[in-house]
């Protein structure tokens, strides 16, 4: 018996093919989108933990300082008065090269003599010899590079490239290749380049300082000697343990990176949808084959495992195909996901990608289990009703009608369920998620309600419109509810995504876009040109100040310096201003008093964070923060709580004369020019560019041209999301054609009839056409209220447990009507071939009996 159940699933399975193969592609799409963006995800991550550990080599700690650095006298104090052998100096900054523009390099500043213990890719193999080194030690702005990045770039030892490294123009000479035997070195080499450590002190204008100091504490005396090198630490210089920078970072793009795979899970939800979708239909295909076999004998426990089993041999033929196409899909998501990071946090190249199993076995997990779990309530159908009721042809559908008051009660309650687990305090991300399944779930579960009272709505109207066939396609919508509320709700849930996240992406936006607008009310910016797009971290001579304030058009000139700053809690901007009064009301306070809080900033060395630092660290006005200053210890108290939308990391903000009255860092990170009325802004612009020495070049935008910049940058961001929601709308569509191409399949004996009657096929084309775009705005109309619901749990919920941003809702009634609109599209184009088929089939092979 078992043998002949295989046989009829299998002859089953390919008398269908289309029907088959649409449901396969759904969830292999699914699948593909999860495993891209883990993969995606994963990739950046192992690009920068794998380039921190390897350019920290073997050193257990690091000393760290102020974001100016530490002094090099305090290498010395410990190699040689201390006698710390298993020490070494390091410098790091950033270079672009312009032959090279788009990749960014790491420069690298070490010591080769103390570099032995630490990085083993320095061990000067290949071609670095004597010369290279002596070259390396004595010719001015000599560096090393890999052997890969020579190639790449076309130079050999000898030749010269320009690079750009902050405001200053250099050209950088090629004294020796590094050539290894370890490919992942290779890989952190290919953007890495290696100087003296006082030719990178002179390079970055880090004169007597460094970046850190690199330590290898043996297990022996272990505390003991850390308490000995704190002991003789000066204030404001710490150590911390090798790996901390990491995880730091790990913990900046946790919340980015789990909203990405959070979004890529529902193109798996809408393929869940897809299989439900298909086993339904195999089972009411077959419902008088079924019927039969029971009559015939065969149990309700092979009948069930007889759906199963083919449920899940589509399941795996799906996610085996989606795995493959994932690993394709995510060569293009790693770049949009290093973009955002680079725009959002640091810098980051991910050259290639990286393919883990464990990421492959959770997308299989995925694909196989929802399709399992989308096939349980199918199969249970196919065995709860007698042979007698499953032979008969209306019973699933009467089946439904009845259970609709229970359907719509199990819906409400499940929604509700979500609705409380959403709005439980709480700062898990994945707790918000988990209730927003439920409450999606619950909200689709009303699909079957909703059709009948939208169709009772709609058939007076279209029957006066288009007579008799609009009458027949529309109770062809209720006649065969059991299957066209599955696709209904499909479509509904991945077309009210798209309102849900467009809305948010608007409401974000117009938040921003008015933040910006109080934001920049100067009329010139200058900076160092940026590597992170949302951060100013380069170095500007203060002297550019006198010099820009002198020139009779300007008003007012402001600055500020920008660094991150990475402690024991977490990264953070510490940012530094020189604030003028007129600038106050450009800030926007959540809490505290304007007034009080910015004379506190101004004379008695008071704190001002922004709402994201607030809600990171839970801090609130009248708290004290501890900083690590030059100077040692500092406390300062926070006065107010300010709006700020440029980076979820939090900033905080204190005034530019205490900033220099604790750390010793005269640099700035940029400025803010006020013109005089009626001045001409570009000719300014023009004379401030004027100014640039032989060797610097700075960045000066007008207000307009910084504005427009920063609202490309915000949508880049959001491109990936674009791309996610794309990828849900495309599965949606394939579950609906498949929906569709099963129904008038099914219908193939009423078609047969109807045309048997003198129905011509082009009436038969508009009839499944009209009944088409009756699913299709019937989806639009569901996906209204869904999507707005949707819209406010990302934005009220979501977000603020994400990043801490408050954001108003922004109610879009043009993307509502787009939302329809595609909804119709969708079903319409889903339908063509359908109705195409059934149009050419012949009345008489419509009518044979099986």
């Amino acid at each position: 018996m078992k043998k002949t159940l295989l046989k009829s699933s299998l002859k089953y399975l390919l008398f269908h093919p289309w029907q088959i193969f649409l449901s396969i592609l759904g969830i292999a799409l699914g699948v593909a989108v999860v495993i891209s963006i883990d993969l995606a995800n994963q990739s950046a991550r192992h690009a920068f933990k794998h380039s921190l550990e390897t350019v920290a080599g073997k050193a257990t700690h690091h000393i760290i300082g102020s974001p100016a650095g530490i002094p090099d006298s305090i290498y010395r104090n410990i190699r040689i008065d201390y006698k710390f052998r298993n020490s070494a100096p390091v410098i790091e900054g950033y270079i672009v090269v312009e032959s090279d523009p788009v990749r960014t390099f790491t420069l690298l500043g070490v010591d080769p003599f103390a570099e032995k213990p630490f990085r083993h890719f320095l061990n000067y193999s290949g071609e670095i010899g004597f010369k290279s080194l002596y070259h390396f030690l004595t010719k001015p702005n000599a560096v090393f590079i890999s052997d890969f990045t020579a190639k790449a770039l076309n130079v050999q030892i000898g030749d010269t490239l320009f690079s750009k490294i902050g405001v200053a123009l250099n050209e950088l000479v090629i004294a020796g290749v590094i050539t290894t035997n370890d490919k992942r070195s290779d890989k952190v080499l290919e953007n890495l380049m290696i100087a003296d450590i006082s030719t990178a002190q002179e390079l970055l204008q880090m004169k007597n300082r460094i970046s850190r100091i690199d330590l290898i504490v043996g297990k022996k005396n272990y505390n003991t000697e850390l308490e000995r090198i704190k002991s003789i630490l000066p204030p404001g210089v710490r150590i911390e343990r090798s790996g901390s920078r990491s995880q730091t970072a790990e913990q900046m793009v946790k919340a980015f990176n789990m909203n990405l795979t959070a979004m890529s899970l529902l193109a798996l939800v809408v393929g869940m949808f897809l299989i439900y979708n298909t086993m339904t239909f195999s089972v009411v295909q077959r419902r008088v084959f079924l019927g039969l076999l029971r009559s015939l004998g065969v149990t309700r426990r092979e009948i069930f495992f007889l759906i199963i089993n083919e449920a899940i041999l589509l399941g795996i033929i799906g996610t085996i195909l989606g795995s493959i196409m994932g690993i394709i899909l995510a060569k293009g998501m790693v770049q949009l996901v290093t973009q955002s990071i680079n725009d959002l946090y640091f810098v980051l190249n991910v050259r290639s990608l990286q393919i883990s199993t464990i990421y492959l076995i959770k997308g299989i997990i995925l694909g196989v289990g929802a399709t399992f779990f989308a096939a349980i309530k199918p199969a249970r159908e196919a065995t709860t009703a007698p042979p007698r009721v499953v032979m008969s042809r209306s019973i699933v559908e009467t089946e439904l009608k009845r259970n609709i008051p229970k359907l719509t009660i199990f819906g409400v309650v499940i929604a509700f369920i979500g609705s409380i687990i959403l709005f439980t305090p709480s700062k898990s991300i994945w707790l918000s998620y988990s209730g927003l399944v439920p409450l999606v779930l619950g909200l689709s579960l009303l699909t079957p309600l909703c059709i009948f009272g939208l169709v009772r709505f709609f058939n007076p109207i279209i029957g006066r419109s288009f007579g008799i066939l609009g009458k027949m396609a529309s109770r062809g919508v209720l006649t065969q509810i059991s299957r066209t509320s599955v696709a209904i709700a499909a479509l509904s849930i991945a077309v009210a995504t798209t309102i849900g996240v467009g809305t948010m992406v608007t409401s974000f936006r117009n938040t921003v876009q008015n933040w910006l607008g109080n934001l920049l009310s100067a009329d010139i910016f200058i900076s160092a040109p940026r590597l992170i797009a949302t951060q100013s971290r380069g170095n500007l001579n203060p002297i550019l100040v006198s010099k820009i304030a002198q020139k009779e058009e300007v008003q007012h000139v402001n600055y500020y310096r920008e660094n991150v700053i990475h402690a024991e809690q977490g990264a953070f901007i510490l940012l530094t201003a020189k604030v003028g009064e007129h600038r106050y009301n450009d800030f926007i306070f959540k809490s505290g008093n304007s007034g009080k809080a910015w004379e506190a900033y101004q004379n008695r060395e008071a704190a001002l964070i922004t709402e994201t630092y607030a809600y990171r660290y839970n801090k609130k006005v009248g708290d004290k923060i501890f900083f690590l200053t030059d100077r040692g210890e500092k406390e300062f108290k926070i006065e107010g709580i300010y709006y700020d939308y440029s980076t979820d990391l939090g900033k905080v903000s204190i005034a530019h004369h205490t900033y220099l009255k604790y750390w010793d860092d005269n640099k700035l990170s940029g400025i803010l020019v006020y013109a005089h009325d009626g001045t001409n802004i570009n000719d300014l612009m023009n004379k401030i560019r004027t100014m640039d020495g032989e060797n610097e070049k700075i960045q000066v935008q007008s207000n307009k041209s910084l504005f427009a910049t920063s609202i490309n940058i915000f949508d880049r961001t959001f491109l990936i999301t674009n791309v996610l929601q794309m990828l849900a709308i495309i599965v949606a569509f394939i579950g609906v054609l498949s929906a569709l191409m099963a129904i008038q399949l099914e219908r193939s004996r009423e078609f047969g009839v109807l045309r048997a009657n003198g129905l011509t096929p082009r009436q038969l084309w508009k009839m499944v056409l009209m009944q088409t775009g009756l699913m299709g705005l019937i989806s639009g109309i569901i996906s209204i209220p869904i999507g707005n619901i949707l819209a406010l749990v990302l934005i009220k919920v979501i977000n603020e447990r994400s990043f801490g941003w408050t954001l108003r809702f922004d109610f879009r009634f043009d993307l509502l009507v787009q939302a329809i609109l595609l909804a119709v599209f969708a079903a319409l184009l889903a339908g063509i071939y359908p109705a195409y088929k059934m149009a050419k089939t012949s009345p008489a092979l419509a009518l044979r009996e099986e």
